[in-house]
């Protein structure tokens, strides 16, 4: 019985060695193929496709076996083997399309007519088979006989198979039948308007002369022309100019829907509204928001559109370098008004911009500090809302000269929510307050605690305070240098610009040669960048980029100025920089944003 055991298992084991040779054998085979294959040695390659095809049966095989033969032009060899192929296999179409191509290319064009006709009557009764045969015949270049794939199966199916018919025209160029087939497949699926706007969005990233934008607009226009009431076309053109960047004319197009329907739009115009103050278009925002208003108190989205204009109001104001005392005044007092008459659950947005203007701006530190805490006594925010308002809370108490009580708050804060993104802010504003005061070692080691923070924004900021106060703290004269840089930087802090620069220039004045000028020029560009001086912001970080390429800044100084070029619509520099950044630093932090911002200027896939 053992000795029977014995053979058994020698058979297995010679049986495995037998396969295991054998799938070795196909792998170097294979390999060797593709080899030849992509030197056009297609006489060899072609015999170890066939070979292997026969041993595997794969269609991978097959189809590299038919593509040598093709390349041969040996069209009797390739009718002779499918027709073999097809008497084993009846039912497979592929085979069938493949045959029809052999009579294409020797010009036996009845012959092919008629099999891809048949190929089309067989497929036209199952979904997924005019999906494959039609992918066929695109592969082969045959667009007609995949339209006719299309319309048969949709005919017999009574489906649609718009939205295949559209890429199929895009890729034959024809944009406007193209387009005939997106907006039909959209006028009978509703629910398919994000899908359809990604595939536009694809289409306009590849538009290589520029003359798909005009047509899609005209094209839907027409649409719109004859069926009015059909507002998908309307929320797809508004999408459409908004991707263009025409807001007015988005906006104009929404007031115009609104005018005529008299329900529904207003939530798309507030939207819309938060659209354009994200992308800094405040006043456009602030007209939104206010025809909202104007509709009067009744309106459902009333209280939305008055808080959003406050808080864009509030935006607009304070981004420049030098807001009017004025003007902070009147907004001041617009919105301690709008505290008395929003709810309390509405009021989080407007008691941060009262906050922020009469702390950071007025100078008014104990009239922020008391309406931070009677809000919170009151119950008005939510758990998360609360931390962030006492993380201001600490920023005003050292803003006011008590950095003991702010550092207390910024530890209650983080006892509080310990291992979160806001308690990992909590501990760099600690570190931050240390620097500030010139505490740079105490600070430098909170700092590489951070590092490994599960917030990106914070350990990346951690990383570069941590590595500005490694990389200059112990230079000859760079602690008084040091003291002097980072009090400019809590003038950023504490919104008075101005003194900051003043105080940037004097390290240019005193030491001309230091190594930190570089970081000099490059908050100087924070500066102008974060007042919306996007011009002036730019030369700083250009100057850092080309004088200083070889320090720490120089990567991120190109990805600031890449992305104002962006901004300033100056299109071709910013993706020449954007290159130079993922060529010249592969291994910078911004190279995955660099690339992505690339992807969607250009539509190319670096």
């Amino acid at each position: 019985m053992k000795r029977q055991q014995i053979y058994r298992f020698l058979f297995l084991l010679g049986m495995l060695f037998a396969l295991s040779f054998q799938v070795f054998s196909q792998s170097n085979d294979t390999q060797l193929a593709l080899n030849y294959y992509r030197n056009e040695e297609y006489d060899k390659a072609g015999e170890l496709y066939l070979k292997l095809y026969e041993e595997t049966g794969y269609k991978n095989n097959r189809d590299y076996y038919l593509r040598c033969l093709f390349n041969l032009k040996n069209y009797d060899v390739a009718e002779k083997f499918l027709k073999k192929e097809i008497r084993k296999n009846k039912n497979d179409f592929y085979l069938q399309i493949d045959l029809g191509m052999v009579y294409f290319n020797s010009n036996k064009f009845d012959e092919a007519d008629k099999i891809f006709n048949e190929v089309i009557e067989t497929v036209k009764r199952n979904r997924n088979n005019v999906y494959s045969a039609a992918a066929t015949f695109i592969n082969y270049r045959q667009y007609s006989y995949a339209e006719q794939a299309y319309k048969t199966g949709a005919s017999y199916l009574r489906t649609d198979f718009d939205m295949e018919l559209g890429n199929l025209f895009y890729i034959q160029r024809d944009y406007q039948r193209m387009m005939g087939y997106y907006l039909e497949h959209l006028k009978n699926n509703a629910n398919v308007m994000s899908t359809l706007q990604s595939r536009l969005q694809y289409v306009l990233a590849n538009d290589i002369d520029g003359s798909v934008e005009g047509i899609i607009e005209t094209a839907i226009l027409e649409k719109i022309q004859q069926e009015p009431q059909n507002m998908d076309y309307n929320k797809l053109l508004i999408w459409h100019y908004t991707q263009a960047g025409k807001f007015r004319v988005a906006l104009n197009q929404l007031y115009a829907i609104d005018r005529r329907t008299k329900t529904g739009t207003e939530f798309d115009i507030l939207d819309f509204g938060v659209m354009l103050y994200e992308n800094e278009e405040y006043d456009l925002a602030l007209e939104a928001f206010n025809y909202l208003m104007q509709k009067g108190k009744e309106n459902q989205v009333y209280n939305s559109a008055y808080i959003e204009y406050l808080n864009v109001l509030y935006t607009k104001t304070t981004s420049v370098l030098n807001p009017a005392n004025s003007d902070l005044l009147e907004l001041e007092q617009m919105l301690a008004e709008a505290l008395n008459m929003v709810m309390r659950k509405e009021s989080y947005k407007i008691i941060y911009a009262l906050v922020n203007v009469k702390a950071f701006y007025l100078g008014k530190h104990q009239e922020a500090i008391e309406l931070i805490e009677k809000s919170i006594e009151e119950r008005r925010f939510l758990p998360d809302q609360e931390q962030v308002m006492k993380l201001l809370l600490g920023d005003i108490y050292f803003l006011n000269g008590n950095p003991w009580d702010a550092i207390l708050v910024y530890a209650q804060v983080e006892k509080a929510v310990l291992e979160s993104p806001i308690g990992h802010e909590a501990r760099f504003r600690k570190a931050k307050l240390a620097y500030y005061t010139g505490q740079f070692k105490w600070a430098q080691a909170q700092l590489d605690v951070l590092k490994a923070s599960t917030s990106k924004l914070i350990a990346n900021d951690a990383m570069e305070l941590s590595m500005f106060i490694n990389d200059n703290y112990n230079l000859d004269t760079t602690e008084t240098t040091m003291q002097i840089f980072a009090r400019a930087d809590f003038y950023v802090f504490s919104k008075q610009y101005e003194l900051a620069l003043g105080t940037l220039d004097s390290i240019a004045e005193l030491y001309p040669s230091h190594t930190l000028i570089d970081d000099v020029l490059y908050k100087k560009g924070q500066i102008y960048e974060a007042t919306g001086n996007y011009s002036t912001a730019s030369e700083y970080y250009k100057e850092v980029t080309d004088t200083y390429y070889y320090d720490i800044l120089a990567d991120n100084a190109l990805f600031r100025y890449a992305v104002l070029q962006e901004k300033l619509k100056n299109i071709s520099i910013a993706e020449d920089s954007y290159f130079k950044l993922i060529s010249d630093f592969p291994g910078s932090i911004f190279t995955v944003e660099a690339r992505k911002n690339l992807r969607n200027l250009t539509g190319s896939q670096q």
